[in-house]
C-alpha cells in the first residue's frame, strides 16, 4: 500500500508547500487579532492537511489509480448533496455540506478541482489517441461539464472558471490534435465577446444564470462609476497593498494609518489576505511569496515532463494549472486587476477545504516525483 522510498521525492516542493502555509497561518493571526480560535482551528487543519499529504506521497498510485472512476462518482455525490443539505454558511451561495456529529463543514467544489484532475487523467490516458474522434472526445467533455454545472449552479462562477481553466490545460496537455482547440477556442472567444458586450450595453441585467451580487461585481469591474461594496473593498486593498511600500508597516503593527487594523478590509484572513501581507511586509515580502508560488507551480511542470507514464504527466499538468491560475485570480483581485470574487490563496487563506484539497493536489505531485525513474 505504501511505498517509502525517498531517492527522488521532491523535498524542495513540500519545504515550499510547508513555508507558505506557515507564512499563511502568521498572516491569519495578524488578520483576527483576539480571534485566537480562528487562527487554532486553521493550524489544526494545517497539521492535518500535511500529515494527509505526506501519507498520499506515500501511497502507491497505480493501485489508487486503478479504482480513477470513483474520484467522479464521490465528486458528484458530495456536489449533488450540497444541492440537497447544503448551507450558504454566512455567504451568498450555498457551497457547504454540514458533517453529523461534529461542529464541521466541508467545501466540495474544493476537493472537486482535485478529483476532476485524477478521473480525467485516467480517462484520456486509456482514450490515447483516439480522444480525437469526435464522439469520445463529447465524452471527455460530458463528465467535465457534469462537474462544473454542479458547480456553477450553487452559484460558484470562480471555482468553476477554475475547473474550466485545469481542463483545458490537461486537454492541451493530452494528444488532442489541434483542429479542435481551433474550434472551441473560436467558440470561446465568442462567448466571452457575447459577455463584454452584454456588460456594455447593459444585457448582463437580464442574464438569469447570474445572481444579482455576480452581475454588480462584473459591472463595477468593466464600469467603474457603477461602483458597489465589492468595488470599495477592492480599492481599500489597493491602498492596503500600496501603503505597505517596499519593508511594509511589520506584522501585527498597531499602526493608527492601517487599512486592516482600521477594518476596511473585508475577509482580510480569507480573500484579501495578500493585501494584508502588502501592507505588512511591503513589496518585498509579496516578492517573496508570489516566487514561491512561480516555483511551485514550475517544480509541477518540470515533474510532468519527466514522466513516463501518460496519466502522470496529466496530474501534474492538473496541479500546475489549479495553482497558478488560483493564485493569479486571489492577487489580481486584491490587486484590482480582475473583478472582485471569493477564491482563496493556495495555503495561505484561511478555510479548511481549500487547505486540506491542494495539499491533497501536492501529496499526488509528490508522489509521482517519488516514482520518477529517469
Amino acid at each position: 500500500m505504501f511505498d517509502f522510498n525517498l531517492k527522488n521525492y521532491g523535498f524542495l516542493q513540500l519545504i515550499a508547500c510547508i513555508v507558505l502555509n506557515i507564512a499563511g497561518l502568521i498572516f491569519i493571526q495578524s488578520s483576527v487579532g483576539e480571534r485566537i480560535y480562528s487562527f487554532m482551528s486553521q493550524l489544526g487543519i494545517s497539521i492535518a492537511s500535511l500529515i494527509i499529504c505526506m501519507l498520499i506521497s506515500f501511497l502507491n498510485l497505480k493501485k489508487v489509480m486503478q479504482r480513477y472512476y470513483w474520484f467522479f462518482v464521490i465528486s458528484v455525490f458530495a456536489l449533488l448533496l450540497v444541492q440537497i443539505t447544503g448551507t450558504a454558511y454566512g455567504r451568498n451561495s450555498i457551497r457547504w455540506i454540514r458533517i453529523p456529529f461534529i461542529r464541521m463543514e466541508i467545501q466540495p467544489s474544493e476537493f472537486a478541482k482535485l478529483f476532476l484532475i485524477l478521473f480525467i487523467a485516467m480517462y484520456i490516458e486509456k482514450l490515447d489517441i483516439q480522444i480525437n474522434q469526435l464522439g469520445n472526445l463529447m465524452k471527455v467533455i460530458g463528465f467535465f461539464l457534469v462537474q462544473f454545472l454542479l458547480i456553477f449552479i450553487q452559484p460558484n462562477l470562480s471555482s468553476s472558471l477554475i475547473l474550466t481553466a485545469i481542463f483545458i490545460a490537461m486537454l492541451f496537455a493530452s494528444k488532442l490534435k489541434i483542429k479542435w482547440f481551433v474550434i472551441f477556442g473560436s467558440i470561446a472567444a465568442f462567448l466571452l465577446l457575447i459577455v463584454y458586450l452584454s456588460v456594455r450595453f447593459n444585457f448582463i441585467e437580464r442574464m438569469p444564470f447570474l445572481r444579482d451580487y455576480q452581475k454588480n461585481r462584473i459591472i463595477s469591474f468593466f464600469v467603474p462609476t457603477e461602483k458597489n461594496e465589492a468595488q470599495y473593498q477592492q480599492e481599500n486593498s489597493v491602498i492596503a497593498i500600496g501603503s505597505g511600500k517596499v519593508t511594509g508597516k511589520g506584522i501585527n503593527n498597531n499602526s493608527p494609518n492601517s487599512v486592516k487594523n482600521g477594518n476596511w478590509l473585508a475577509e482580510a484572513q480569507n480573500d484579501f489576505i495578500f493585501a494584508v501581507v502588502g501592507e505588512e511586509v511591503g513589496f518585498v515580502g509579496t516578492l517573496i511569496i508570489i516566487l514561491l508560488y512561480i516555483f511551485l507551480v514550475i517544480s509541477c511542470i518540470v515533474t510532468a515532463s519527466k514522466q513516463r507514464e501518460y496519466y502522470k504527466n496529466l496530474i501534474c499538468i492538473g496541479v500546475a494549472t489549479w495553482l497558478a491560475v488560483q493564485t493569479l485570480i486571489n492577487i489580481g483581485v486584491a490587486t484590482a486587476i480582475m473583478p472582485n470574487t471569493g477564491v482563496p490563496l493556495p495555503f495561505f487563506s484561511q478555510g479548511g477545504s481549500s487547505l486540506l484539497s491542494i495539499y491533497m493536489g501536492m501529496g499526488f505531485v509528490l508522489n509521482i516525483s517519488r516514482e520518477t525513474r529517469i
